[in-house]
């Protein structure tokens, strides 16, 4: 009768052990907070009439993370008569066809990197030459650490312009970007494991002891 019971314990703590030996792994998430300065050079390539594709090229200065450098598209509607700018990453909000997603990336000596996408709107103010921008950067994945982040980072950019500045000439730009990152990261429970295991053992062996004794004279 003994010999069955244990029989029948066998399995579970087969099954308990087995846990114990392949720890599971969850999923949880850290938070990177983030804050540069930009300094970066646009180059403006026109498109239709008061649309361009930009390109920025540009270093994080104090990067953190070792995001040193960073490159981005975007598109770009400018009313001539108000001096307002919008930007996008899809060129579908201009009514352009067949044209890439406007895309950023953070990256720097190692593999880590940041990928996302601007959005932003600013007023140009051609009397007295300046310029202002208000955007987001929305973070949609990444790699090494950043594998699988998300985020929002939000920047205020500010440009000087000169009177006799080549329209098709680079434009050299300075922004504040904060914000935070979320990535993923697995953990594992092989403490939370072992005390399960642990616990399941000792049921296992009060249950023999109390079957034992039940069928003891």
């Amino acid at each position: 009768m003994v010999r069955l019971f244990v029989a029948r314990l066998a399995p579970f703590a087969v099954t308990l052990l087995s846990f114990g030996l392949n720890p599971p792994s969850a999923l949880s998430q850290i938070v990177y907070p983030f804050e540069t300065i930009q300094e970066y050079q646009a180059t403006l390539v026109p498109i239709e009439r008061n649309i361009s594709k930009a390109t920025n090229i540009g270093i994080n200065v104090d990067a953190p993370y070792g995001l040193t450098d960073f490159v981005s598209t975007n598109y770009n509607e400018l009313n001539p008569n108000t001096g307002v700018i919008n930007v996008s990453p899809d060129p579908a909000t201009f009514g352009l066809k067949n044209l890439p997603f406007g895309l950023v990336t953070f990256f720097g000596s190692t593999s880590d990197k940041l990928f996302g996408s601007i959005s932003a709107t600013g007023l140009l103010d051609f009397q007295n030459l300046v310029g202002n921008v208000l955007g987001t950067i929305t973070i949609t994945g990444g790699e090494g650490k950043f594998s699988g982040a998300t985020g929002s980072l939000t920047f205020v950019e500010n440009n000087t312009f000169t009177p006799d500045r080549d329209p098709t000439a680079p434009i050299n730009g300075r922004a504040f970007v904060k914000g935070s990152i979320v990535a993923p990261t697995k953990v594992s429970e092989s403490e939370t494991t072992t005390a399960l295991v642990g616990f399941g053992l000792i049921g296992a062996i009060t249950l023999l002891r109390r079957h034992k004794d039940s069928i003891l004279p």
